[in-house]
C-alpha cells in the first residue's frame, strides 16, 4: 500500500520538513501518519507554503530556537492560523563557544566533531525541562497533529524526535535511521560560517552524524541503564503515560 505521500513534505521554504508516520515501534504497530511533523526554520515560508502548512491542521508549534533566533528569523504562518505556540528554546552548552570558533576559523572539524558529540551527551541531562514539557504538550495534544522544529532540523530538533520515538517504543536502530534523513535534506545555514571555512569543518557542522545520536544514547545507557528508566526517571513518563501516548499517535501496521 502506498504510504501518504513522501516522508519529506513538499515545502519550498522549509527543506527538512518531515513526516514522523510509519516508523516500527514495535507489537506490530507504527507511528501514525499525518499526526506527528519535524521541521528547519519557517521563517522562509512562501505563500503557497502557508497554503499547505494550513492543511495540516496543527494543534501545537513547539519551537526549540533561542528568543534571539527567533526575533532574527520570525516564523512565517498563516495569519489566521490557530496553533498553540510553544516556546521551549535553549542551546545546549559549549553551542555559543563552538559558534565563536566557528566565525574566528580556530576550530578544526576534529574539534566540531568533539564539540557536538559533547553536547548530546548533555541533551538528556541538561535539557530534561524542556523535552520534559516537549512531551507534556504532546501528552495534552491527544493525537491531534503537532510540530517540532529549530533552525536545522537537525540537533535540538533531531534529539526532540528521538525523544518521542522512544516514548513509543521505536528502537535505537530506527529511531538514528529518521535521524540520518537530515543528511538527505539539509538546510542552508552557511551564515553562520565565515567565508574560508573548510569543507570539512562545514561537514561536521551540518551534518547528522550517527556518533552524535549514538553519543546521547550512550550517556542515557550509562546514566539510567535503560531507555524506559531514561523516561520514566528522566521525563516524568512512565508505563501508563507512554501507553496512553502509544494509543493515540500509533496504529496497527499493515501486513507486508
Amino acid at each position: 500500500m502506498k504510504e501518504i505521500g513522501e516522508r519529506r513534505l513538499p515545502f519550498d521554504g522549509a527543506v527538512n520538513f518531515r513526516d514522523l508516520g510509519g516508523y516500527d515501534v514495535g507489537q506490530g504497530r507504527r507511528t501514525r501518519w499525518r499526526c506527528l511533523y519535524r521541521s528547519d526554520s519557517l521563517a522562509d515560508l512562501t505563500e503557497e507554503d502557508l497554503a499547505r502548512l494550513a492543511t495540516l491542521n496543527l494543534h501545537c508549534l513547539i519551537d526549540f530556537r533561542v528568543p534571539q533566533e527567533r526575533r532574527s528569523h520570525p516564523n512565517r504562518l498563516p495569519t489566521d492560523h490557530s496553533m498553540r505556540l510553544v516556546e521551549i528554546g535553549f542551546w545546549p552548552e559549549g553551542v555559543v563557544e563552538m559558534l565563536s570558533a566557528l566565525r574566528a576559523l580556530t576550530i578544526d572539524a576534529t574539534g566540531v566533531e568533539s564539540a557536538v558529540i559533547s553536547h548530546y551527551r548533555r541533551y538528556p541531562f541538561h535539557h530534561k525541562a524542556e523535552y520534559r514539557q516537549m512531551l507534556e504538550v504532546i501528552e495534552e495534544a491527544s493525537g491531534r497533529p503537532m510540530l517540532i522544529h529549530c533552525v536545522s532540523g537537525k540537533d535540538r530538533t533531531g534529539f526532540g524526535a528521538a525523544v518521542i520515538l522512544m516514548a513509543l517504543g521505536a528502537t535505537p536502530s530506527v529511531i538514528l535511521q529518521d535521524y540520518l534523513l537530515t543528511n538527505s535534506y539539509r538546510r542552508d545555514i552557511g551564515h553562520l560560517m565565515p567565508p574560508g571555512t573548510l569543507t570539512s569543518v562545514a561537514q561536521a557542522f551540518t551534518a547528522a552524524n550517527a556518533l552524535y545520536l549514538e553519543a546521547a544514547f550512550a550517556a542515557i545507557k550509562q546514566t539510567y541503564g535503560t531507555v524506559d528508566a531514561y523516561l520514566e526517571q528522566g521525563l516524568g513518563f512512565d508505563d501508563k503515560r507512554r501507553s496512553n501516548l502509544r494509543n493515540v499517535l500509533t496504529e496497527v501496521a499493515p501486513l507486508v
